[in-house]
């Protein structure tokens, strides 16, 4: 409770009067703590709140004292920590001290590997990209270099990227805590690739010939490697034809696919000519060729009057006057 109010007061006369005025740098020594060793930092025992005029960062890494041999421990005291920055030529009235009178520091370290944390890794870029564990891929880039941590439980957190993006190569931020107190930032290279279902060729075709179970498959494919317009339902596939020869491996996209004209240059339409609320139905010829949606020429059999309408199906074109 002691420790809440001065954080609270820390807070509340960092400004005075209207003018921001640097609140003490408090110092909150632990009971415990382990260390790697060689030496012991202020930061690897106690932890530091507020900017403290800036030093909270040369206070962190003040060295206080030797560590003990591997197994043993040391005792640090708040007042030793104080004789300490005296030392470094701090002043105390910038400081105020919290926690323990003491601390027992062990020297105890364990063997860390960034491979370990592939499975905390791909959790997050899932809530990132919000996609299925089956369609993303996760890989560590570069080599699985051995880290050495205080001995003790760790946790990892991790920042968003600053450009957003989670495909491909990208740099994650991984931040190491051992038994709470944070011990790395650790910049984390990561091959990243997100799969979804397309349909690929499994055998050669040449134009013309029909798709089918034999010939198309849905396959998985990292969306790098997929075009726009690629296709992803084999029921829109099967049966049509191929527009061009294709290879193996192919990824099918529209403009792979036979799609005839459903109107053809020289064929009888009605043309549904609209003009306000009135609407009239006249024989035409279709000048071009056109699939449904496309807007192609008609000549009226009768007066010759071309006009140009919308594709509604086989035997009708939509002329519309009142449009634009």
């Amino acid at each position: 409770m002691k420790f809440f109010i001065k954080l609270i007061l820390a807070f509340f006369f960092s400004f005075v009067n209207g003018y921001a005025v640097a609140s003490p740098l408090i110092i909150r020594l632990t009971d415990t703590a382990t260390v790697v060793g060689p030496n012991i930092s202020i930061g690897e025992v106690a932890d530091l709140i507020g900017s403290g005029s800036g030093n909270s960062e040369r206070v962190r890494r003040l060295i206080v004292a030797k560590a003990a041999p591997a197994g043993d421990t040391a005792t640090i005291t708040q007042q030793y920590i104080k004789i300490c920055l005296r030392r470094e030529g701090f002043l105390l009235t910038d400081f105020d001290f919290d926690g323990a009178d003491s601390s027992k520091v062990l020297t105890q370290s364990q063997e860390f590997y960034p491979s370990t944390l592939l499975p905390e890794i791909k959790k997050f870029i899932l809530k990132q990209v919000q996609e299925e564990s089956a369609n993303v891929d996760v890989k560590l880039a570069g080599q699985d270099k051995e880290i050495i941590l205080p001995a003790g439980d760790i946790k990892s957190n991790f920042r968003p990227t600053f450009s957003g993006k989670y495909e491909g190569q990208v740099i994650l931020t991984a931040e190491l805590e051992v038994n709470g107190r944070l011990q790395k930032v650790l910049p984390l290279h990561v091959d990243i690739e997100i799969f979804h279902p397309v349909v690929v060729t499994t055998r050669r075709l040449e134009k013309g010939d029909e798709f089918g179970p034999e010939n198309v498959a849905i396959v998985r494919t990292p969306s790098s490697k997929i075009l726009l317009g690629s296709l992803s339902q084999l029921n829109y596939v099967t049966g049509r034809t191929a527009a061009v020869p294709l290879v193996p491996g192919t990824i099918l996209r529209y403009s792979d696919i036979f799609d005839p004209p459903v109107i053809v240059h020289g064929s009888i339409v009605q043309a549904v000519v609209r003009y306000g609320n009135v609407e009239l139905r006249v024989d035409a010829r279709a000048v071009e060729d056109g699939k449904a949606g496309d807007s192609i020429r008609v000549e009226n059999t009768d007066s010759h009057k071309v006009l140009k309408g919308k594709v509604l199906d086989e035997k009708t074109v939509l002329v519309d006057q009142n449009s634009p």
